[in-house]
């Protein structure tokens, strides 16, 4: 039966008339009472405090931390929604028997159709709506579908968040999430393919150059108005936009705000209790409580228990939010919610770097760009290659784990010559001219004048990558790649470069020092969650709704049961359910 958290009694709150659409008050000085209570503050929470705003809706969003933002906020910040008008209008060519056929095939014997027709239904509606009414803005993109080779997969489902000017934030500035630290540079977002490879051609092209001249002078004159630099690009400028538009509409945002538990009122949840400057606040919400806390990524037990690699001792780094530590997941199970792992991958897998003396999400490199280049390698300890290098993020992790089933730990290393190496950057190592001395000393970039340095420095096996190296090269130098087929497909050829000849994804490894980086699985967030219905209402063990509860972005289990279809499907599904459950919520509320 459903644990009860806590319950309001009658002497505690007084009766208020509240009516609905009014901004929450205080009841008195422990009470405040709303529509609808959002916990947490990523793309997926600010969304479904903004529909229910727009709706009519009192809304209360409530975020754990000091800063706004959450996994969002240090994302790509680019969201996938197939049939949107964006494409359509810039030429696209997509349809919605497509991306079904394409959705079934990714998701295969946990394809639910339900949920993915009203995510195609609803996706486009929630696009054209945030365009409309509010202060988000999206770019359309030519970006392939993960896995082009499916039937249905397309070109033109990703959408970019457009920048923000911090200007417009006014004091809301203060307490929005800043990007990562290690993926930003002099004021260049270069976690982001477009930006990085401008950073990797600057001092190889005008256009470049000037390109990176522009976004440093833009970074001076923040550090000089605001005291340090405020890119405004990715998803934080999603969350900012999203943020700035809740604000205007008159969502109540309360930032330093955790909740530790649900109210349950005649087997309905009606609220919640905060901590809240330094006291217990109790929220009661009339109409429902949405669950936004972004998943279990960090709650070390429960990730245990559902990434096996983690499970059998194996390294794991992640460069996600360091609060989301699955309090939505532990609330609703509190009140008889069911979290479910019923998904062909638990978590949204990422390769990663670990920085040596940082720690945290600080302390993590995403493997993003630098191995999709030409002139890149990764092996195991043995010298084998194991992967397509330039295949999605999320295919190459399960792939290194495989690699690494009967190894005491999980990981290969990221080889490139000094040409390679200064053209594209490695990890977190910049491209020339930047300096990498201080990576050599610190141990994170490894060095050796020969491939058997390089190995004996490794602890790989020389034989085993003289031999890799020695096959790779000369089919690169034609453009071919019998082992893994790299560089045959769409999404090898956006990310590779296109100036590279024959093939965009291939080039030889032959000019030393040869350098390389160690590479781990890592995760951007987690596909496991709670166990929903079409419109977000969280279920029990009987596949009954839990009344008034909703979760959506990761404390939902994934729409698409753990596979990853295209770039931005996390941000992208996780908005639209947000928008479905705000609108069921309205609805339900007449």
């Amino acid at each position: 039966g459903a644990a009860i958290a806590t319950s309001i009694q009658g002497g505690t709150r007084q009766a208020m008339t509240l009516s609905q659409g009014e901004t929450p008050k205080m009841a008195n000085d422990k009470t405040v009472e709303c529509d609808v209570l959002v916990i947490g503050s990523g793309a997926s929470g600010l969304t479904a405090a903004l529909a229910a705003r727009k709706a009519g809706l009192a809304v209360l969003l409530a975020e754990k931390e000091s800063d706004y933002g959450g996994t969002t906020a240090v994302s790509g910040g680019v969201i996938w929604i197939p049939g949107n008008r964006l494409a359509r209008e810039n030429g696209g060519v997509d349809s919605r028997e497509d991306a079904i056929t394409y959705l079934a095939r990714e998701t295969g014997n946990r394809f639910d159709r339900e949920k993915v027709e009203i995510f195609l239904d609803k996706g486009p509606e929630m696009v054209d709506w945030l365009l409309r009414d509010t202060e988000v803005d999206f770019a359309p993109m030519v970006y392939p579908d993960y896995h082009p080779g499916y039937e249905g997969s397309s070109l033109v489902r990703s959408l970019a968040s457009v920048p923000y000017e911090p200007a417009k934030m006014g004091g809301l500035i203060k307490h929005l999430k800043p990007l990562l630290p290690q993926t930003v540079f002099l004021g260049l977002a270069v976690g982001s393919s477009a930006e990085a490879k401008q950073v990797m051609n600057a001092w190889r092209s005008f256009s470049g150059f000037l390109y990176v001249a522009r976004n440093m002078a833009t970074h001076v004159a923040q550090v000089l108005k605001y005291g340090r630099g405020e890119p405004i690009a990715r998803g934080r400028a999603l969350v900012a936009r999203l943020l700035k538009s809740c604000a205007d509409a008159g969502v109540t945002l309360w930032h330093s705000s955790p909740t530790t538990q649900l109210i349950i009122e005649n087997d309905r949840v009606t609220g919640a209790v905060l901590d809240r400057d330094g006291g217990k606040v109790r929220v009661h919400a009339k109409r429902a409580v949405v669950l936004a806390a972004g998943g279990f990524t960090r709650d070390p037990e429960r990730r245990k228990q559902f990434f096996g690699h983690l499970a059998e001792g194996k390294s794991h780094a992640a460069p996600t939010h360091d609060a989301n530590t699955g309090d939505g997941i532990r609330l609703a199970e509190q009140v008889g919610g069911i979290f479910s792992a019923d998904v062909s991958n638990a978590g949204a897998w990422m390769p990663v770097t670990v920085i040596p003396g940082k720690t945290g999400s600080h302390a993590v490199f995403p493997s993003l760009l630098d191995r999709t280049k030409p002139g890149f390698i990764a092996v195991t300890k043995h010298g084998k290659r194991f992967v397509n290098e330039s295949c999605p993020y999320h295919d190459f992790v399960p792939a290194l784990v495989r690699a690494c089933e009967d190894e005491a730990d999980a990981y290969c290393w990221l080889i490139a010559d000094k040409p390679t190496m200064r053209r594209y950057g490695i990890g977190y190592v910049k491209p020339a001219p930047i300096p990498y001395g201080g990576h050599l000393r610190n141990g994170y970039l490894k060095t050796g004048a020969t491939l058997d340095e390089l190995a004996k420095v490794c602890g790989i096996d020389a034989a085993g990558l003289a031999e890799t190296v020695a096959n790779f090269n000369r089919n690169a130098k034609i453009g071919v790649d019998p082992d893994f087929n790299r560089g045959a497909n769409q999404y090898d050829y956006y990310l590779g470069d296109d100036e590279h000849k024959p093939n965009a994804s291939l080039g030889p490894i032959e000019i030393g020092p040869f350098f390389a980086v160690r590479v781990i699985p890592g995760d951007l967030g987690t596909f496991a969650g709670l166990a929903t219905d079409k419109y977000s209402r969280v279920l029990d063990g009987a596949g009954k709704t839990v009344p008034g509860l909703y979760a959506v972005g990761n404390d939902q289990r994934s729409a698409f049961a753990g596979a990853y279809p295209g770039a931005g499907a996390t941000i992208g599904s996780g908005m639209t359910f947000a928008y479905i459950a705000a609108h069921h919520i309205a609805a339900e509320a007449g």
